[in-house]
């Protein structure tokens, strides 16, 4: 540690929840230097951080140069990951290769502690899910869902590689500055909410600068005297979620209820379509109730969501439909 403050090393920086940390870390009188990392440079809101304090380096999480930029840093958090699977026959393993081999490379830059993030996606969605979903709760993600079970690795790499680690599993992201892709999928709930025929749904929407505080506490705890949370997992999420119905009257919309085969057949056309960046990978994650308690994360942490997912997603929709691009990737 530096005489001043924590050296803080954060892979993902130019992406939703990485731009907004980097920007908390970059302010915090506890951080001496923040060391980040992306295949991007940092963008304009972002770039006048970059100085004394703060040094970012472009590289894939899979690259030599991402871990010698890491080396020695006291904490890290771990959040690069490729979130949409790749077109082409290559798509999968190079989606793996990101997720699960640039999690094992970044530990070789040896962090004296690591939060890895994680996602609600490695419960997975099963019609007998109990409701909410604690950390004791087995994981088992679907396996239509590759990015749940590429994170199951990484936490599990992680576990086997690092000594002072700590898995944060987040609920699913909402806020001014989402994925646009992602914010447009949401607008679909203005026309209708898509549920599973026989099959409760419960889903939960995260704010943002909950989710970013989320990570800092848990972040200071594992950095901290004693490191008490060492080798814990922490569900960060709202603490309600919402049934179909719900979300429905959120959205002033209506729910469609559809055959499983009929969900997921509607998905794989809406990703070729290139009308959502997601096809049956997000859409199983409503074949169940998918929500996440935050009691230990409030008991061991002392930290507590300030937004309800009502609020998140109300005011999602409230931003409006024009004006965000399609969400195929190019």
């Amino acid at each position: 540690m530096s005489s001043g403050g924590l050296v803080v090393g954060l892979t993902g920086a130019t992406g939703h929840i990485g731009g907004l940390l980097l920007a908390r870390l970059a302010a915090s009188p506890e951080v001496a230097e923040v060391r980040s990392v992306a295949r991007r440079p940092l963008g304009r809101s972002l770039a006048g951080l970059q100085g004394a304090r703060s040094v970012h380096v472009c590289a894939d999480v899979r690259d030599p140069a991402a871990r010698r930029a890491l080396e020695g840093v006291d904490v890290l958090y771990h959040l690069a990951a490729q979130v949409w699977q790749g077109g082409g026959a290559g798509g999968l393993a190079t989606m793996a290769e990101v997720n699960v081999d640039g999690t094992r490379n970044i530990l070789r830059a040896r962090p004296g502690a690591v939060v890895v993030v994680s996602s609600a996606a490695v419960y997975g969605a099963w019609p007998d899910n109990p409701l909410p979903l604690g950390e004791d709760d087995p994981a088992r993600p679907n396996h239509e869902c590759p990015y749940g079970g590429h994170k199951l690795l990484s936490e599990a790499i992680c576990a086997q590689e690092h000594g002072n680690w700590a898995i944060v599993r987040l609920a699913a992201v909402l806020g001014l500055h989402a994925d646009a892709r992602v914010a447009r999928a949401v607008q679909g709930y203005r026309l209708a909410v898509p549920a599973v025929r026989g099959v409760r749904q419960a889903v939960q929407w995260l704010d943002e600068g909950d989710a970013v505080g989320g990570l800092q506490a848990v972040g200071r705890a594992l950095a901290g005297p004693g490191r008490g949370v060492a080798g814990e997992v922490f569900n960060i999420a709202p603490q309600d979620w919402l049934s179909a119905p719900e979300a429905a009257a959120v959205a002033g919309s209506r729910v469609v209820t559809v055959p499983r085969w009929a969900l997921l057949a509607g998905s794989r056309l809406g990703r070729r379509l290139g009308i959502t960046p997601f096809g049956v990978d997000r859409a199983i994650l409503i074949d169940g109730p998918l929500a996440l308690s935050v009691a230990k994360a409030h008991k061991v942490l002392g930290w507590r969501p300030e937004r309800t997912s009502a609020q998140v997603l109300a005011d999602a929709l409230a931003r409006g439909w024009h004006g965000l691009p399609l969400n195929r990737e190019r």
